[in-house]
């Protein structure tokens, strides 16, 4: 057993065999399970999703109090498939899948709380490099596990947990503002050739427009390739900058503006829609002048993403129809009213990308800490 010193405490090098055996459920075979039944039963397909296979009560009972069966706090681990998958045992009632699912059942010397925290940056014994598609149960025990004292090990797995609670709170209220863009982009549009839409502001009433989307657009802009566009006069917009890419500077006059609409015309993303970009439009995008609200106009649109009017070169590449603008038809209010709709729905979309950049980085601060707070 090898010694290391971490911070101002002793470290001691193990393996996970030291601190106990793997368990696992009895197998359950097929004749004993059910579609639609008392106790979820996971198999490895459906490990951490939703049960797709039932036993009964009295079996689950009886296996339960007869063979090994994971106490509150055992770490499940797929041992087949995403080899390593660890999902928390929490008490619910369920049974598992024997030898594809099992878990370390160890002496009180190893606190679950810091267990759970290490297997994310774990390195399972004998299978780093390998083609191996398994996880035995001789490469779980001969994993080798850096261990301080069990005060250091919750103090450890606590701040972990923190994060990841801070991190799951983030992702939910991040889920709660897409559901809210969703809903208002679907009422306060109009919907087909009604005139009225089911959500509006108190200050508006008079009926909507049916226009066709050639009307409200003053001017079509095709992009060039790069390789026509040499120096650094304008931004390029290409599909990597729209995407979040570095800037890069062409020779070429900015032609397209905040307010007009980029959709991307061709290849496997065809039909994708920006706002807010300023430059030198690149190949495979084509920009829209309006001549209202861009910003209204671009909502519009991007509630009925992908567009409607994609066509196939091939049965996987699609490409926007070349009269789109013909065919497309658009409700549109006065231009006081499509203002504040876009305000609104851009509201959202600022606050969903700021909730995304702190998942980011609370998900950065964390990963920092398993590098460099573990052994």
């Amino acid at each position: 057993m090898a010694l290391l010193l971490f911070t101002f405490f002793v470290w001691e090098q193990h393996t996970l065999g030291d601190f106990g055996s793997v368990a696992m459920n009895k197998r359950i075979f097929k004749n004993q399970t059910t579609d639609k039944g008392d106790v979820p039963f996971f198999k490895i397909s459906t490990f951490g999703k939703k049960a797709d296979s039932f036993i009964s009560n009295n079996l689950f009972e009886k296996y339960k109090e007869k063979y090994p069966y994971p106490q509150k706090g055992d770490l499940l681990i797929s041992a087949s498939g995403s080899i390593g998958r660890i999902v928390e045992y929490k008490g619910q009632k369920a049974y598992y899948q024997d030898s594809n699912i099992v878990w370390l059942n160890h002496n009180k010397e190893l606190l679950n709380i810091y267990l759970k925290a290490y297997y994310q940056i774990i390195h399972w014994h004998g299978i780093e490099g390998s083609t191996i598609k398994r996880l035995y149960n001789k490469n779980i025990l001969a994993t080798s596990i850096f261990v301080p004292d069990k005060k250091e090990q919750y103090e450890l797995g606590k701040l972990i947990k923190k994060a990841e609670k801070i991190i799951s709170l983030q992702q939910r209220k991040l889920k709660l503002l897409k559901v809210m863009k969703k809903a208002l982009s679907q009422y306060m549009f109009c919907q087909e050739i009604e005139f009225v839409p089911i959500l509006r502001f108190n200050s508006f009433s008079d009926k909507w427009k049916y226009e066709r989307l050639k009307n409200l657009i003053v001017k079509e802009i095709k992009g060039k390739a790069k390789a026509d566009m040499k120096g650094t006069k304008s931004t390029y917009i290409d599909t990597a900058l729209l995407n979040g890419g570095s800037i890069t500077k062409v020779d070429s006059p900015t032609d397209t503006f905040h307010n007009d609409i980029i959709i991307l015309w061709d290849g496997s993303q065809a039909g994708k829609i920006y706002h807010g970009f300023t430059g030198a439009l690149g190949s495979t995008l084509k920009s829209y002048k309006p001549k209202y609200s861009g910003g209204f106009l671009y909502q519009y649109l991007k509630s009925k993403e992908p567009i409607i009017f994609l066509r196939y070169r091939t049965p996987n590449i699609p490409h926007v129809v070349k009269d789109f603008t013909e065919i497309f038809k658009i409700n549109v209010p006065s231009v006081k009213e499509q203002e504040k709709i876009s305000k609104t729905l851009n509201y959202l979309d600022q606050s969903i990308l700021v909730e995304t950049k702190k998942i980011g980085s609370i998900k950065k601060i964390k990963k920092f800490l398993l590098q460099n707070m573990f052994i």
